[in-house]
């Protein structure tokens, strides 16, 4: 029970935090994260257990299917490669840089416990990188090289951090072993991935499209999938990764419109409170962090920590600017000091924050080796990975959006207007198909076929930008649209009390205006990003 009411707590401190957030115009991990470092130096709210398993078993698997959900895999094949070396190469070349510097340079570091320390650091977060560079004009292809990478970057970082783990616990290393595993877990994770995405697929048809129980089930399978594969001592990050694209890939014939709907909702609902939750222990682990470790030692190892937040700034501007896959034939046609694709290099570059998979991943040492022996550098790993979180958090966190702000990538013309007219074009021939029908009034068919003409035509008239004088008469439109649903809304509520209708009625009513008034902002935010 005081856990619970810790996170009761807690809970009520988010709320609050969310609700001053426009005021403060920073972003959410970031405000979340400041808030968390300040409580528990304060101590006014008692700080939570962050344990491995929470994060592992309870954070992660619905946050990395989310993201897969919502990753396009046209366009992740189109940059496969560029993500593969992000997210494979770079995460075991930071590594084994990392674990040299920290063999050379850090006391008592034996090679194993180096390699753990690189494998820890080495991904970029997931939650991070999607947080504060959520709603910011970037062009979609970097935003999908940057969801690509936080998607399969934990995947190997926990593969190489499990091989180091068992050497030290041991005593053994091999790099050919190590290979070996690391072939066979990817591989492991992704066979069950699929396996588990299939037999949903085949077994799909006995939920006999009710909503909540699709809903639920959806719920249920990232833990189930995760758990599975890593019991079978598979990843189970690529586990719930393929079982998400999968399961994406299928969602349109699968799922009904109501089901999809829910769904989205109701993931949107999670994902965001387990961001807010996370985040904001996070912040809250420094006194459990620093318990161990002697005051004196605490200013050496802060600015250990600022020297690999510094190499890995090095490690990733390295690999972004000089490998091929990167400073390829497009590139080098660029002539200008700032062409368009260095602008989204300089942003993948800074775009390397790190976060709880880290801290849970150091966490989640042993305290002791194969004999038995205290592993006296644990509280140190831990120390030093909190210090680099933070770090990137604060320092590439807080600027990112002013980077992208100040480079201004060219952003991707938006092709929706293209696709309303192919639609539009196809809708038409197939009502001129259906005049034919008896059992359909030729009347209803022909007032369909005018609207979508003049549709196609409003549409045709439109430059690539609207005028400013078009954009201002929609949103005076949208605007008594809100006032007439507002208006509904209290009419309905004053026929329900007056008991005219019942309670399933007006709630039908109510939903089709919440709908209605979800559309109209939906169309209203559109404006606003034009603008």
């Amino acid at each position: 029970m005081a856990e619970l009411e810790k996170i009761i707590w807690i809970s009520i401190i988010l709320i609050v935090i969310i609700s001053v957030k426009e005021r403060l115009k920073l972003a959410l991990p970031l405000l979340l994260l400041s808030a968390g470092l300040i409580l528990s130096l304060t101590k006014l709210v008692p700080s939570i257990d962050m344990s491995p398993e929470m994060i592992f078993y309870v954070v992660l698997p619905p946050i990395l299917f989310d993201a897969a959900w919502n990753t396009s895999i046209p366009e992740f094949k189109k940059e496969f490669s560029k993500i593969s070396l992000l997210a494979v190469g770079l995460v075991f070349l930071t590594t084994t840089i990392i674990a040299y510097i920290a063999h050379s340079i850090f006391p008592g570091f034996t090679w194993p416990l180096a390699f753990i320390l690189g494998a820890i650091i080495s991904p970029p977060d997931a939650l991070a990188a999607t947080s504060i560079t959520k709603g910011l004009p970037l062009p979609k292809k970097l935003v999908t090289i940057l969801e690509g990478e936080s998607l399969l970057n934990d995947a190997s970082a926990l593969i190489a951090y499990k091989c180091a783990l068992i050497a030290i616990i041991s005593g053994v290393f091999s790099f050919w072993d190590a290979g070996f595993q690391f072939v066979t877990i990817s591989l492991g994770g992704i066979l069950v991935g699929l396996v588990i995405g299939y037999v949903f697929l085949k077994l799909h048809r006995f939920l006999n499209g009710n909503g909540n129980a699709e809903t639920f089930v959806i719920i249920l399978l990232p833990f189930a999938t995760y758990s599975i594969a890593e019991h079978l001592e598979c990843s189970g990050v690529l586990a719930v990764v393929v079982l998400g694209m999968f399961l994406s890939w299928n969602s349109f014939s699968l799922f009904s419109a109501n089901s999809r709907i829910q769904m989205s909702h109701f993931w949107d609902v999670i994902v965001f409170v387990l961001n807010g939750l996370v985040f904001l222990i996070l912040g809250m682990q420094l006194p459990q962090i620093i318990a161990d470790i002697p005051h004196s030692e605490l200013p050496v190892l802060i600015l250990y920590g600022l020297l690999i937040f510094g190499i890995l700034i090095v490690i990733r501007l390295f690999v972004i600017f000089t490998f091929p896959l990167f400073s390829g034939n497009k590139a080098k046609k660029e002539t200008a000091f700032f062409s368009q694709s260095k602008k989204e290099y300089i942003i993948l570059s800074w775009s390397g924050m790190r976060g709880v998979v880290s801290l849970a991943a150091a966490l989640a040492m042993p305290l002791q080796d194969a004999d038995g022996v205290l592993i006296a550098q644990r509280s140190t790993i831990l120390f030093i990975t909190f210090v680099v979180i933070i770090f990137t958090l604060l320092i590439q966190g807080l600027t990112l959006p002013n980077l992208i702000k100040l480079i201004k990538p060219t952003e991707e013309e938006k092709n929706d207007k293209e696709l309303n007219i192919l639609l539009i074009d196809q809708s038409l021939s197939f009502l001129e198909h259906k005049k034919g029908d008896r059992s359909i009034t030729e009347g209803i068919v022909s007032g369909m076929i005018e609207k979508l003409k003049k549709e196609e035509t409003e549409l045709c008239q439109t430059g690539s930008a609207e005028p400013i004088d078009r954009i201002e008469w929609r949103k005076a439109y949208f605007n008594v649209e809100l006032q007439l649903i507002e208006f509904q809304r209290k009419e309905l509520i004053k026929n329900y009390y007056k008991g005219k209708y019942s309670l399933e009625v007006i709630r039908k009513k109510e939903w089709e205006l919440d709908f209605w008034a979800t559309t109209v902002y939906h169309e209203m935010e559109t404006l606003e990003y034009k603008n």
